[in-house]
């Protein structure tokens, strides 16, 4: 399949630290937790590595590996960092065509300090990426393209999703968006805009929740749908629901709400507790594959290229979920994020070894519904 992956191109440097070098403070009131270091010493660091990464090229390799024709549509830096991007294309065949280079940036930096669970804290420093403007993204890039990935879009490079998700659709092209939180918080309401234009959003809890009071906004008098209730109480998600300040709304209801607004389906992923991902027929949940984690950047970027890619295929929804899910794990196994990208063969040997622990819950739409 011929696909385009649109977002970021990132130089990654990786650093582990000892657990006993760093401390980890988590809250007991709220979700958030912080890596302590000490201040003015010199600290002796486990491993320290350089890898290429950002949305886009992340997204690119996946598809890639699966067997896609892909070309990687990111803005760098006429630098020796773009040049190991362009690199890294050529070294995964991967078509470079489409690399935008510019004088007037450098091409985008992070730094993630990793230790305890993994979970890295990241520097970023976005550079080029920010510059990518709608006038450079013309018809030509969609041409042929049967699936286009859009990754998050940096500060001013949001401007231009409305205009790119359109060409996509106006190009036939089955359009996936993953929006960051950041491109949220600047650029919701054009988001929301843009969903008749998105065959499959796909965002994680925190970014559902900051899309939430928009959303209600925009969807204000919908109509939205119900899920069949089953003899046992759901968990996660279908039980908490989604909380943003003093707001709350159930899971089906948000998810009925983005597909009222034009997308066909909604994928909502929540760190340990698995994915959620709402078709014309229901709503859909998988929950993780347990492994030993050495480093979770990447693994979004894995499962939201992997499910787009098999919902464009026609892949039955429960074994998308499967599938993307085995490809995040294995990502996880290793601290960058493209070694432990799996090919479509070894996805598939991996869901047989794995399928008693991938068991897929479906709940239908119920005929009900309700009027906001």
């Amino acid at each position: 399949m011929k696909t385009a992956t649109i977002g970021s191109a990132m130089i990654d440097i990786i650093t582990i630290i000892a657990d006993h070098d760093i401390e980890r403070i988590a809250m007991t009131n709220a979700d958030n937790s912080f890596l302590l270091l000490e201040q003015g010493r010199k600290i002796d660091a486990q491993n320290i590595s350089t890898h290429i990464g950002g949305g886009a090229i992340n997204a690119a390799v996946a598809l890639a590996r699966q067997g896609h024709d892909v070309a990687p549509v990111v803005k760098i830096g006429n630098d020796l960092e773009g040049k190991q991007v362009k690199a890294l294309l050529e070294d995964e065949k991967l078509d470079d065509s489409k690399i935008l280079i510019t004088d007037k940036a450098t091409t985008g930096r992070s730094i993630m300090i990793a230790s305890h669970d993994r979970n890295a804290s990241i520097f970023t420093m976005r550079g080029a990426n920010c510059l990518i403007t709608d006038e450079e993204i013309t018809k030509e890039f969609f041409k042929d393209i049967a699936l286009l990935h859009i990754a998050p879009m940096s500060n001013e490079s949001a401007n231009a999703f409305p205009i790119i998700a359109k060409r996509g659709r106006d190009a036939g092209a089955f359009t996936v968006a993953n929006p960051g939180t950041r491109q949220i918080t600047r650029k919701g309401q054009e988001f929301l805009k843009s969903a008749s234009n998105l065959d499959l959003i796909n965002i994680n809890r925190v970014e559902a929740e900051t899309l939430l009071p928009l959303l209600l906004e925009e969807t204000q008098g919908a109509d939205t749908q119900t899920i069949t209730p089953k003899s046992r109480p759901a968990a996660g998600l279908l039980t908490r629901g989604l909380i943003k300040d003093h707001i709350h709304c159930e899971l089906a209801d948000f998810m009925s709400r983005l597909q009222g607004l034009g997308a066909r389906y909604v994928m909502l992923t929540d760190g340990t507790k698995g994915a959620y991902l709402a078709t014309p027929e229901g709503l859909y949940h998988c929950p993780i594959l347990k492994t030993e984690v050495k480093g979770t950047a990447g693994a979004g970027d894995s499962f939201t290229s992997t499910s787009g890619a098999l919902l464009a295929q026609g892949t039955d929804p429960a074994k998308t979920l499967q599938l993307a899910t085995i490809n995040a794990s294995s990502v996880v196994e290793y601290v960058d994020t493209h070694t432990g990208l799996l090919t479509t063969s070894e996805l598939e040997k991996r869901l047989v070894q794995h399928q008693e622990d991938l068991q897929v819950e479906f709940w239908p739409w119920s005929k009900e519904r309700r009027n906001h």
